[in-house]
C-alpha cells in the first residue's frame, strides 16, 4: 500500500475526470471539419443566409454521426478467456466473448496488444472471436484494458470505449525434450552425462506397465522409453542446481507433460518445494506453476518421498 494518501487521491481524480468515451478525427472527419471551418468563416465575413443553412446541416450531420457512434457502442458487453495452459515462445489462443443487449452493432474493431475486426453483432446473440497470442516469457502476466472503436456511421470519427479488465495469466516454461541416459539402479543417482539427461530409463520392453510408458518424439518417429522403479507408484523429478536454469525447467515440463499423458502420478521437488504425487490435471497445473514462477534453484532440501515411488534426478 502506498504511504503517500494524495497520490492515491490524485489518481482516482484522474480516473474520475478522464472522459468515458475515447474519440479521434479520422482523415475524412478532418477533411470535414477543415470544410466547416471554411464554411463558418465565410458566412459570417459574407453574412449570406444559405452559407448559415448549410452550417446548420453538416452540424446536424456531425450530431447525428455522434449519436449512432456511440449507441453502436453503449451496451457492449465484452469478457475474455485466457487459454488454461500457455507456454512460453509457443501460440496461445485467447477467446474474446461480445455481446450488445439492445441493438446491433457494426463496424467494431476490438484492440488488446492484437487488433480484430468485427464487421457486425446481431442485437443479443453472443459472439465470440479468437486471437492468437505469445508470450516471450516465462512468469506471471496481467493482460490490461480492452478497447473497441468504431467508425460508423459515416466514418468521420473513431470513437472507443475501454472496458477494464485484469486477467491474471501464468506463463509455462517451453517444454525441450530430454535425452534420456542410463539408469544405476533405485537410488535416485543416474549415470547419464550432461544437463539434458535423466536418471532411470531405459528402452521399452513387451510386457512392461503401460503407466510406466513415456513417449518421446525423436525425429519423425517416436521412441518409446521405460522408467524404471516406478510401479505404478509414482515419480518424482528432483531438480538440481546447475547448468542452464531455462533449459532445466524445459526438460522438467516436457517429462512432467509425458508422465501426465501416461497416466502417471507424479511430483516435483526443489529447493524446499515438494508438490506431492498426484495425475489430476490441477495438479499438472500446479505442478507447472511452480516451474513458471520459480526464481532461484538451490540444493533440494526434501530428500524422504514417498516409499516406493520413482526419483528421476535432473
Amino acid at each position: 500500500m502506498s504511504s503517500r494518501p494524495w497520490l492515491r487521491k490524485s489518481r482516482s481524480l484522474t480516473e474520475l475526470l478522464r472522459p468515458p468515451r475515447g474519440f479521434a478525427l479520422t482523415k475524412a472527419g478532418k477533411v470535414f471539419f477543415g470544410f466547416l471551418t471554411a464554411v463558418i468563416l465565410v458566412a459570417m465575413l459574407t453574412g449570406n443566409n444559405l452559407l448559415f443553412l448549410i452550417i446548420a446541416f453538416l452540424l446536424s450531420f456531425m450530431i447525428v454521426s455522434g449519436i449512432e457512434s456511440e449507441m453502436n457502442i453503449r451496451h457492449l458487453d465484452v469478457n475474455r478467456f485466457p487459454p488454461p495452459e500457455i507456454y512460453a515462445g509457443m501460440p496461445g489462443e485467447i477467446l474474446y466473448s461480445i455481446r450488445n443487449p439492445r441493438q446491433d452493432s457494426v463496424r467494431l474493431m476490438l484492440h488488446d496488444e492484437g487488433r480484430i475486426a468485427i464487421a457486425g453483432i446481431a442485437r443479443g446473440v453472443r459472439e465470440v472471436f479468437r486471437q492468437e497470442r505469445t508470450f516471450p516469457r516465462r512468469g506471471r502476466y496481467l493482460m490490461g484494458n480492452m478497447t473497441i472503436f468504431t467508425t460508423y456511421p459515416y466514418g468521420l470519427f473513431r470513437k472507443s470505449i475501454t472496458f477494464h479488465r485484469e486477467d491474471p495469466v501464468i506463463v509455462f516454461p517451453a517444454p525441450i525434450a530430454c535425452q534420456p541416459g542410463l539408469s544405476n539402479g533405485d537410488s535416485g543417482e543416474g549415470g547419464g552425462s550432461g544437463s539434458e539427461s535423466i536418471s532411470h530409463v531405459r528402452a521399452y520392453a513387451p510386457g512392461d506397465a503401460l503407466a510406466s510408458i513415456v513417449w518421446k518424439k525423436q525425429h519423425l518417429g517416436f521412441v518409446s522409453r521405460v522408467v524404471q522403479g516406478c510401479g505404478g507408484s509414482g515419480s518424482v523429478l528432483v531438480l538440481h542446481p546447475g547448468g542452464d536454469l531455462e533449459q532445466k525447467l524445459g526438460q522438467a515440463v516436457f517429462l512432467v507433460l509425458n508422465w501426465w499423458k501416461s497416466g502417471m502420478s507424479f511430483g516435483i521437488s526443489f529447493n524446499s518445494h515438494f508438490s506431492g504425487l498426484g495425475a489430476s490435471v490441477s495438479h499438472k497445473t500446479a505442478v507447472l506453476s511452480a516451474l513458471a514462477l520459480l526464481d532461484h534453484l538451490g540444493e533440494p532440501e526434501i530428500r524422504d518421498f514417498p516409499k516406493g515411488c520413482h526419483v528421476v534426478h535432473l
